[in-house]
């Protein structure tokens, strides 16, 4: 975007502070594309995994090393997250504050749990942008993802530290709980309790990127149905689900396609039958255009991108909100909750058999398409700085 000021053309500077994690950066990266064919420059505070992968889209990455790293398996604790996400913040503020200290933008959007951005607007008297690529925060969150009841976020006390020892004088607290605009990267439909949502919240559904073809992968030449299967690239260390799942479908009328991700051992899951294929990754997108059913560990971005191509979902969540996710998957009725707990290879196969013949979770699916269609994606959240920007102007 480029505005007239005392004569002179403009570009209108918009930084993008986020986590470095697949399902944080991938459903803002159509935002970004977005915004650089309006004719914005965006600077995308990032680590060197996602650089080349921001930078295609147009934006500027603005490096850091992230502290919190998956070398390891994580703890499926929210609070963990919480505190090494806060961690994060209080190693990078020193060098963020520096990058852009003669290059300040003139917008901010931020991620959930990205909280830099969030004060650094406040620090720099700029609008910011909450982007949301799962529920807006809703009453009861805290008490739901990290059991708290009453108690302060455990984030508080390693920001605060993180503000002192840069000296910036700023009420954390009153930032932190300031209401800003904010863009909802799911359908309002999927939102969990959007009655406790206050205004300002546009709901502009996923912007699912274009698929591309991972060499060596095609489908079963047999035609049978296919069952993609992937547990996302965090909580992956789950080798009993993923023995289940292989004796659940072994030498049945399905072709698997399963993504078991860094930490298990291949050879711990013994042979293989003919019609199981599996890799460390998959190309979600490309083996969901020709799935027929989704056993997920219902991260976001992988119930959005399998109700992008109406494929009906088997949840197996991980984690808190992932439990959510589960949760509204049944209520909206596009597929099953199994909780791992409880999940045998005959709850998996029985579940696989019940939603794939369930003409009522096709036409659920087709519904929640429809208002994905018309949510208005990577277009409609640019608009929503379009405005903020041009009001802003209209004040100066």
């Amino acid at each position: 975007m480029t505005v007239k000021i005392s004569g002179k053309n403009i570009q209108r500077h918009v930084a993008i502070f986020n986590c470095a994690e697949q399902g944080h950066v991938n459903p803002t990266l159509g935002l970004v594309k977005a915004l650089v064919a309006r004719g914005y420059r965006v600077s995308y505070t990032t680590s060197p995994e996602f650089s080349s992968l921001v930078a295609s889209c147009g934006a500027t990455p603005v490096l850091f090393e992230p502290t919190f790293t998956k070398e390891q398996p994580r703890p499926e604790d929210m609070g963990y997250v919480v505190r090494e996400l806060a961690q994060e913040a209080q190693a990078t503020c020193r060098p963020l504050l520096a990058a852009f200290e003669n290059d300040r933008p003139d917008i901010i959007a931020y991620g959930p749990l990205s909280w830099l951005g969030k004060i650094f607007a406040h620090l720099w008297q700029v609008p910011a942008i909450s982007l949301n690529p799962t529920h807006v925060s809703y009453q009861g969150q805290s008490e739901e993802w990290l059991g708290l009841s009453g108690e302060e976020w455990p984030c508080i006390p390693i920001l605060e530290k993180m503000l002192h020892d840069n000296n910036l004088s700023v009420d954390l607290r009153a930032i932190l709980a300031a209401r800003d605009t904010a863009i909802a990267f799911i359908p309002r439909s999927f939102q969990e309790k959007p009655d406790t949502i206050p205004p300002g919240v546009t709901f502009v559904g996923p912007e699912i990127r274009p698929v591309t073809t991972q060499p060596g992968w095609k489908p079963d030449s047999a035609g049978r149905p296919i069952v993609a299967i992937s547990l996302g690239s965090v909580y992956t260390h789950q080798t009993a689900f993923f023995r289940a799942c292989i004796q659940a479908f072994a030498n049945s009328e399905w072709h698997v396609v399963m993504a078991i991700g860094r930490y298990v051992d291949p050879a711990q899951l013994g042979a293989l039958p003919a019609n199981i294929e599996i890799h460390r990754q998959i190309a979600q997108l490309e083996v969901l255009q020709a799935a027929s059913l989704f056993i997920t560990h219902a991260g976001m971005n992988s119930l959005m991108e399998a109700v992008y191509f109406g494929v009906p979902v088997i949840a197996v969540p991980q984690q808190a909100e992932q439990r959510l996710n589960a949760r509204r998957v049944e209520a909206l009725g596009l597929g099953k909750y199994l909780p791992r707990e409880t999940l045998s290879a005959a709850s998996l196969l029985a579940a696989s058999q019940q939603i794939s013949a369930d003409p009522a979770c096709q036409k659920n699916l087709a519904a929640l398409q429809q208002e994905i269609y018309q949510a208005g994606g990577a277009s409609a959240a640019a608009d929503v700085f379009d405005r903020i920007l041009a009001a802003g102007q209209r004040a100066a």
